[in-house]
């Protein structure tokens, strides 16, 4: 069951979406919004207070989600991102599929998160709607830039916070937050690592 985080407190990205006026904005303008609330919203307990999302027990296909994570193999992986940004595609044993929109520079990941957004059940975007993809859409369609950087497996048995489901309305936002938290390289070594894998 959902419970929604501190929402007693102001949330930010309500005032970033009426700022908006439910109208569609360009992905630059959600950047600019968010530039400006950045240095208070920028690692993951300020976030997880902010009222962007819900705490939920398990990630579901066609929503967005963040949450600390300590890999398994992390011994043997080159860097990892201990805040992911994810969309959950499959199930996996023990846990399930997602792409890590972090992995990708900010322009990317706006270019990705908007051809995803096309596949959503709704005309509008609300409290719950939801994106309509799964793997084999995304591997076949050109029209989802940069996923193969974005492809990893997480175990909820190496999830250490709760899961925030990210409010729909604020998935663009959302996207230019500065809070991944790369592990073993810097931020722009896995941007290059990723641009060489497009």
């Amino acid at each position: 069951m959902a419970s929604r985080i501190n929402s007693d407190m102001t949330n930010p990205f309500e005032t970033i979406r009426a700022n908006s006026d439910n109208q569609r904005k360009s992905m630059d303008w959600y950047q600019r919004q968010v530039r400006q609330i950045a240095s208070k919203y920028n690692n993951p307990a300020k976030v997880f207070g902010s009222g962007i999302g819900e705490e939920v027990n398990r990630p579901e296909v066609g929503s967005m989600y963040m949450y600390l994570y300590d890999p398994k193999t992390k011994d043997k992986l080159p860097y990892y991102d201990r805040f992911p940004l994810v969309l959950p595609y499959d199930d996996a044993k023990g846990g399930f599929y997602g792409l890590n929109l972090h992995y990708l520079p900010y322009t990317l990941r706006a270019q990705l998160l908007g051809a995803l957004i096309e596949t959503k059940d709704s005309k509008v975007i609300g409290p719950d709607t939801q994106m309509r993809y799964n793997w084999d859409l995304l591997q076949r369609a050109s029209r989802f830039p940069g996923v193969q950087p974005t492809v990893k497996r997480y175990l909820y048995s190496h999830i250490q916070s709760k899961i925030i489901k990210v409010n729909p309305e604020d998935w663009k936002a959302a996207i230019f937050l500065p809070i991944e938290q790369f592990q073993g390289a810097s931020k722009q070594r896995i941007y290059r690592d990723s641009r060489a894998r497009l």
